[in-house]
């Protein structure tokens, strides 16, 4: 049996996007200041309505951030995100210490690295680099929730999901072959809620992409190329050629 090892908490914070540029002896106080924790796959890191109180680092995995909203006929449950590590897990709680806006649930088992939220934003207000390292993190948050305004709002059905898996291919994807595969397990009641449609509706859509090429889903991922309408058909990949891309890249993700 292989016993986990615990990670390099200052390594495993260099390699978020926002936190890339940070001096040794920053990381390092930061990774002073943080604990780190295992959790199963379906376990819920954070619920809507409850107040956190750290700052919280996906360092291996993927987890899901839900809302639910009630309503007079019933309650209404939105994917806000779905994010493949290393990633933070950002919601404004983490930030300004109020009640969490969604729920957090691990997607497969992963590995995450806990930061006190007060003692972030005190070094925060000493550490300009670590400051704007928030802030621009911030704005990327912004910037993908508006994305996300449009894969749940804009077009037909079809349209959206095909803008959703575009946009998780180009944040979560590794290339392969001639598309890119999305390492996350996503089940099609996940897809349906992230795009404002029924699960029926978005199998029927998958399974007419894989016919034309386009998807291929595992339970691991996903395999996702798009096909522009004015490229000779000979470009497209079958569903043949998919599997084998997705069975390859699978292989490769689970290693």
């Amino acid at each position: 049996m292989v016993v986990p090892q615990d990670l390099e908490i200052a390594e495993e914070l260099r390699a978020l996007p926002a936190f890339s540029e940070l001096s040794k002896e920053l990381l390092a106080e930061l990774a002073s200041a943080a604990v780190q924790h295992r959790m199963h796959a379906g376990v819920t890191l954070l619920d809507q309505g409850t107040v956190g109180g750290s700052f919280v680092v996906l360092a291996r995995g993927a987890v899901k951030m839900v809302r639910t909203t009630a309503h007079a006929s019933g309650d209404s449950v939105v994917v806000l995100d779905v994010l493949r590590a290393p990633a933070i897990v950002t919601d404004a709680a983490m930030f300004d210490g109020t009640a969490a806006s969604s729920t957090v649930i691990t997607l497969r088992a992963s590995h995450f690295i806990f930061l006190d939220r007060r003692v972030l934003m005190k070094l925060a207000a000493i550490h300009a680099p670590l400051a704007r390292s928030l802030f621009a993190h911030l704005a990327h948050i912004v910037r993908r929730h508006v994305r996300r305004i449009d894969e749940v709002a804009s077009g037909a059905v079809d349209e959206r999901v095909r803008h959703l898996l575009e946009g998780l291919a180009h944040d979560h994807g590794t290339p392969f072959g001639q598309g890119r595969f999305i390492a996350i397990p996503l089940r099609r009641r996940d897809i349906a809620c992230m795009v404002n449609a029924t699960t029926e509706t978005v199998s029927r859509l998958l399974a007419r992409f894989e016919r034309e090429g386009q998807v291929r889903s595992t339970r691991d991922g996903i395999w996702w190329r798009h096909v522009d309408a004015s490229a000779p058909a000979e470009l497209a990949v079958g569903a043949a050629g998919a599997s084998a891309v997705t069975s390859a890249v699978a292989r490769k993700t689970q290693a």
